[in-house]
């Protein structure tokens, strides 16, 4: 079993020096070579980059036993799948058993997702990556309907306790983000937003990554829509593209550009360089609100 830890994972296990970043959740990687061949990830079967690579973050190997140490809010376990992740991953759950834990994986039946909350798991999350169906099915591989189907038969046996994960920046429209936002809002699925970040070595590594004026509109549409249960006419269109939100300015609206996902997630820096301006803060700045208005003037 090869177990990697985030940057800020790290830290708090006191393996690097870093107390800047506070986090409630700990991030681990089940690693391996995958045996699925996703565009954009460096884990592709094809890709020709480092495994230590998860989006852009580096992720270093530790010891299993150091998983059980820590003291957080919740654990994130993402797994690749490599042959043979399921028996490492029903090991790992076995002993975290007592802490709530998500885990992040392309799970393939029912029955697998059922056997991972049976060991204690609190959340898993499906993957759908890209919205848009006939880009499902060149980027990522397999049916997007039978993606579909698995996390609407999760959701309705786990009611809010699966997640899913959506890229911006991979060919699909606004408005198909913001439909797809709808159709989970309705199956009380969490959407984790993710901007598309290109990685040298991946088929994808050429690919721009999404301007930061696009993300923040889809962000506060992912937010108004489980947050305010917004109607779908505040949202104005340009063929398919999201022209403009109909809707006023509220103080705490700067929410929207956190990052998203189970309670007390963070991922600091994942899509971005700590120098530049992050598509998703790990934390509340004193600049959110006034980005939240200019976005809705």
């Amino acid at each position: 079993m090869i177990l990697r830890a985030s940057y800020g994972t790290l830290s708090l296990l006191g393996l690097v020096k870093n107390s800047k970043i506070k986090m409630d959740t700990a991030y681990f990687m089940l690693d391996g070579r995958c045996v699925f061949n996703c565009a954009f990830c460096a884990h592709a079967r094809d890709a020709r980059t480092d495994n230590k690579f998860l989006s852009r973050i580096v992720w270093k190997e530790i010891s299993v036993d150091m998983i059980e140490k820590l003291d957080v809010k919740r654990i994130c376990l993402q797994v690749v799948s490599y042959k043979g992740y399921n028996e490492d991953l029903e090991y790992l759950l076995l002993k975290l058993n007592g802490k709530k834990v998500s885990v992040s994986v392309r799970a393939l039946s029912m029955k697998e997702i059922d056997r991972y909350f049976e060991l204690g798991a609190d959340a898993i999350g499906l993957s759908v990556d890209v919205v848009n169906k006939e880009l499902f099915e060149k980027i990522r591989g397999g049916k997007f309907e039978n993606t579909l189907e698995l996390i609407k038969n999760a959701a309705k046996k786990y009611p809010g306790h699966i997640t899913t994960h959506v890229i911006v920046g991979l060919g699909e429209t606004d408005k198909e983000l913001i439909e797809f936002f709808y159709m989970m809002k309705e199956l009380n699925v969490i959407v984790a937003l993710f901007s598309f970040t290109p990685i040298k070595g991946t088929a994808f590594e050429k690919l721009p990554s999404p301007s930061m004026e696009r993300y923040r509109k889809i962000q506060m549409a992912r937010y108004l829509i489980f947050e305010e249960e917004v109607p779908k006419e505040v949202f104005i269109f340009n063929k398919e593209r999201l022209e403009k939100i109909n809707y006023p300015y509220r103080q705490g609206f700067g929410k929207a550009f956190l990052t998203s996902g189970c309670s007390h997630c963070t991922r600091p820096y994942y899509n971005e360089k700590p120098s530049k301006e992050p598509y998703n803060y790990f934390e509340y700045a004193n600049n959110l609100e006034e980005i939240a208005r200019k976005v809705l003037e």
